[in-house]
């Protein structure tokens, strides 16, 4: 079954397609800096060019989270609640970890840094020295939290 995975941007989203321990897909979905609302449809658009290609059965969307720019949260929860929409309209199963929960479920450890995330990545998935921006780690990370979701 194939899952994809989300971290959640408005400047960029990272994305991950996992079938089985296999990854298929990842990288950055990148915006061109304009008008919020035009982020948005760059980013429903090229979300939906990923739903179509790949026709993922779950969406692992990382919950959001956020300390001190509440201007910043918001922005990314609209682009949250789009992905979801657009996910729950093809069909897919919608699951929303925590970031500490995919931390844990993909290091062994909650507070694990970007730098662990990654070289967790790279072990896993047999990258070598292969390095890749944290929105895509993270992406990986979802994806894998939500095939182990399925497991249980």
């Amino acid at each position: 079954m194939k899952i994809i995975g989300i971290d959640p941007g408005y400047e960029r989203c990272g994305y991950a397609i996992l079938e089985d321990e296999c990854l298929i897909d990842c990288g950055v979905i990148k915006i061109t800096p304009k008008a919020f609302e035009l982020r948005l449809e760059e980013i429903g658009d090229d979300f939906s060019h990923l739903l179509t290609a790949h026709k993922p059965r779950v969406l692992s969307i990382e919950d959001l989270f956020f300390v001190q720019n509440v201007t910043t949260g918001m922005k990314v929860a609209e682009v949250r609640g789009l992905l979801i929409y657009l996910a729950q309209k093809s069909g897919c199963r919608i699951v929303q970890p925590k970031p500490v929960e995919l931390k844990s479920s993909f290091t062994g450890n909650g507070k694990a840094t970007k730098e662990e995330m990654l070289k967790m990545a790279q072990i896993r998935l047999g990258m070598g020295k292969t390095k890749v921006l944290d929105d895509t780690v993270d992406a990986i990370a979802a994806a894998f939290w939500g095939k182990n979701q399925l497991i249980l």
